[in-house]
């Protein structure tokens, strides 16, 4: 892609537009952004159109996807709570009560085709997230297009949806280290579905913004592609209504440092720090375009 369109970077609910000539510096300006800011934007015009959302959500592993709470097998087996609420083939996992994630190793050929496709049109945000770490290369006179990407590897594709009835989950980092999170809600995203809820800033524990932004509620319309710093402390919240809310996951990190990057310490240390600065801060925001 030669010529960048206009993006609009949406946070706080302040709109940054920014054009670009070239590819290259419209990376420069999402990579400060990203330094800067919260570690969270919501790309609204880099929204998918409603058939390729149709198309993810009629495609086979869709078809499987869980609608309800999936009644409990005979055999109980250890793991989060409702474990034993698993699909028979377990092409579904569970990460909380009511949320079921297909990961890519469960993806048939025809589902990762149409992903990556997607794929494609949001890999100019991760050029540019990582290009941080790629100074030194340019300085020596290689190209930053050609070796931004050396290194950085897809760590995450799945579906997921949260089902009716579905909680909350656990305070949680994707990752200790750097890396780059991005999901694309296949329904609209509202606090009462149980869009996902983010700390503002704790990507790089920025204390006043935390006390001023509290934990944010992601409410955006299907298609939009909402990206965040790996080590933003959040959550998907439980589903109060009564139809499901389905999301694609994209997730790139560097291969030193692979997710999550702690052990189960840590995750509980994350678990816990998240709930303390949600109580402290408040109550629940929302963070949409406007």
């Amino acid at each position: 892609m030669d010529a960048f369109s206009v993006y609009l970077l949406i946070v706080f609910g302040l709109v940054f537009t920014m054009t670009s000539s070239n590819l290259h510096s419209t990376k420069w300006i999402i990579r400060q952004y990203y330094e800067t800011a919260s570690g969270v934007a919501i790309i609204d015009t880099l929204r998918l159109p409603p058939n390729i959302v149709n198309e993810v959500k009629n495609m086979p592993a869709a078809h499987s996807m869980p609608t309800q709470m999936l009644k409990p097998k005979r055999q109980q087996r250890r793991g989060p709570p409702g474990a034993n609420m698993m699909p028979k083939d377990e092409t579904w996992r569970l990460s909380a009560y009511g949320r079921y994630h297909c990961v890519e190793n469960h993806l048939g050929d025809e589902d990762i085709q149409l992903l990556e496709q997607i794929e494609k049109q949001i890999l100019p945000l991760v050029h540019g997230f990582f290009q941080n770490g790629d100074r030194t290369e340019e300085s020596r006179g290689a190209s930053v297009t050609d070796t931004i990407m050396d290194g950085i590897y897809r760590s995450e594709l799945q579906l997921m949806t949260a089902v009716p009835g579905s909680g909350n989950q656990s305070w949680h980092k994707d990752n200790r280290a750097r890396g780059l999170s991005i999901i694309v809600p296949l329904v609209d995203f509202t606090p009462e579905n149980g869009g996902t809820q983010l700390l503002l800033g704790s990507h790089n524990n920025n204390w006043p913004l935390f006390a001023n932004g509290g934990a944010r509620v992601i409410d955006a319309p299907a298609g939009s592609v909402v990206a965040y710093d790996s080590r933003t402390i959040h959550r998907g919240l439980g589903n109060e209504t009564n139809e499901g809310r389905p999301a694609l996951i994209f997730c790139y990190d560097r291969v030193e440092t692979p997710p999550p990057g702690c052990g189960t310490l840590g995750s509980v240390g994350t678990s816990y720090q998240g709930r303390l600065v949600d109580i402290l801060t408040g109550a629940m925001n929302v963070l949409s375009p406007k």
